[in-house]
């Protein structure tokens, strides 16, 4: 049985580098493994023993984007840190993953990218434990054929390397030599994402241009969504469930989730950013950065606001006898998944399609202000955006 756990650990590159992981190999054999000198110390091996699997597909989607990094890696020290990744993967996978004896070997699983339909594979060489450190590296092989018909499309495809020693590696560094002859080092202390370069905001700078008094709702009986959140909320990013913040995700201090609002024409010079007028669709997007499966709960649990004089207000509400219920449970978020939320600004479309719907009312109708979404499914996430009328 796959259990959930937190010990993977992910590396991937910068746009400073292209990188491609198609497979973990030997030298000049897609099939093999192989190893060389490493460094010295106690916790070292500089030949330990591999066996290589190569899965063809990313198994991770791709979780990363190829304009963002080059590709992924992770250090998988028991079976269920591969969980997220065999969700999807070939019996084969499966049965590889699952005749590794844990207590003698790692995995180390190996995905990026090529220019043909042949680059589908990856020799490894100098394969060493250093210092806690497994070390190798890798290169994408062609069709090694001039006479061998490749399509030309970019193509992801990943592997699993079996590394057997007694100096069990806590950590990963390759020398990755991509598909297109380029090469660069990938380390273990980056995400799966990129958060500044993921699309929208956080919240517009400076003071709102409108602030008003309140916003009170004169219809009788009416009753305000509670706003279920606990304090402060964490502004663009934070962890999910229980405490569940996803380990040494390599994205600062902020966690493994990022949450963005999503604006259209906030890519356009001449627009405000992260403004909307009546009428405008916009989205929330909360993005899993980091390299393991993070949980939220459901994606109905969240407070949408305006800022008043006297602070945050819901903007939401039904009648007194109306009840705001949410099942409890954990939802798997992938690395590099995104969920999506989406909203026209006007009072039906706030509410629409979300939950309780046919219990909710915005009251009283929209007025310019700062609006924020806050969702409590996760760690009190929480993005804003001006509401211009």
């Amino acid at each position: 049985m796959i259990r959930r756990t937190r010990r993977a650990v992910l590396c991937g590159l910068g746009a400073g580098g292209v990188a491609a992981l198609a497979g973990c190999t030997s030298e000049g054999d897609p099939g093999t493994g192989g190893g060389s000198d490493g460094g010295d110390g106690d916790n070292s091996d500089p030949d330990p023993e591999t066996a290589v699997h190569q899965v063809g597909g990313p198994l991770s989607g791709p979780a990363w984007r190829r304009e963002e990094r080059r590709g992924l890696c992770a250090l998988i020290t028991e079976e269920s840190d591969a969980a997220w990744l065999l969700r999807e993967a070939p019996a084969e996978t499966v049965a590889f993953v699952e005749a590794t004896d844990f207590d003698e070997s790692v995995l180390a699983y190996v995905e990026s990218v090529g220019p043909t339909t042949c680059h589908d594979a990856v020799s490894f060489a100098d394969v060493a434990v250093e210092d806690g450190t497994l070390v190798a590296s890798a290169k994408v092989e062609g069709p090694g054929d001039e006479t061998v018909a490749c399509g030309q499309a970019i193509t992801f495809s990943g592997a699993f390397l079996r590394v057997t020693t007694d100096s069990r590696p806590e950590s990963i560094r390759v020398s990755v030599t991509d598909g297109w002859g380029e090469t660069s080092e990938v380390t273990g202390e980056d995400g799966v994402r990129d958060p500044e370069a993921l699309p929208g905001g956080v919240r517009p700078d400076g003071d709102p241009e409108a602030l008003p008094a309140s916003f009170e709702c004169e219809r009788e009986g009416f009753e305000r969504h509670p706003q279920a959140y606990d304090g402060e909320v964490d502004w663009g990013g934070g962890g999910g469930v229980g405490g569940d913040d996803g380990g040494d995700t390599g994205t600062g201090d902020r966690g493994p989730l990022a949450l963005r609002a999503v604006i259209p024409g906030d890519d356009d010079p001449a627009s405000e950013p992260l403004s909307v007028g009546r009428g405008t669709a916009f989205r929330i997007e909360l993005t899993n950065v980091s390299g393991r499966e993070v949980h939220v709960g459901n994606r109905g649990k969240y407070n949408l606001e305006i800022l008043t004089e006297a602070g945050w207000t819901e903007i939401r509400g039904g009648d007194e006898d109306a009840t705001f219920e949410y099942t409890d449970e954990a939802i798997a978020v992938r690395p590099g998944e995104t969920l999506a939320w989406e909203f026209e600004m006007t009072e039906e479309g706030l509410v629409e399609g979300g939950p309780h719907a046919d219990d909710l009312h915005v009251c009283p109708d929209l007025v310019p202000g700062r609006y924020r979404f806050v969702f409590f499914g996760a760690d009190d996430l929480a993005v804003a955006f001006d509401y211009v009328g």
